[in-house]
């Protein structure tokens, strides 16, 4: 099974390099533009991102200077990607750092310009707990999913 998975994952640096190459030929054939509207008409049902697929045609451009699939240490995309640096390596942790499980994956921060309820307007409030909510929906699934 681990070598299907690192064989899937040079599949998947293959296929990124293939599709990368064929939509630079299609952004070169198009006018300025339409490379966007071009992507949603052909990959509708792949969805893939406009920075997808900027990434798979910088890393189809890279491939031809450096080969990818004969460096071992390239197993996966994003090794791919941080070998050609269209992504960053990862930074190094200090020894000083908080170990990363007992940092929150988030932020929550709420700002607004009324103090008191009585000088939001109905519209003001009615938006916020629509979004609130939704984080209390999020809330309750995380919940329910961890059984915290």
């Amino acid at each position: 099974m681990a070598a299907s998975a690192v064989g899937y994952g040079q599949m998947a640096i293959r296929y990124a390099i293939k599709a990368g190459e064929i939509m630079h030929r299609a952004k070169e054939l198009l006018a300025h533009g339409e490379f966007t509207p071009w992507l949603e008409n052909h990959l509708p049902s792949v969805e893939i991102s406009l920075p997808t697929a900027t990434r798979w045609m910088k890393l189809a451009k890279s491939s031809i200077v450096m080969n990818l699939m004969d460096n071992p240490d390239i197993k996966t995309i994003t090794d791919a990607y941080r070998a050609t640096g269209i992504l960053p390596e990862p930074e190094a942790k200090n020894e000083g750092d908080t170990p990363e499980r007992e940092r929150p994956p988030f932020t929550l921060t709420f700002k607004t310009q009324w103090r008191t309820t009585s000088e939001w307007s109905r519209d003001a409030a009615r938006d916020f707990l629509y979004d609130f909510e939704r984080l209390a929906q999020l809330a309750r699934a995380l919940k329910s999913e961890f059984g915290i």
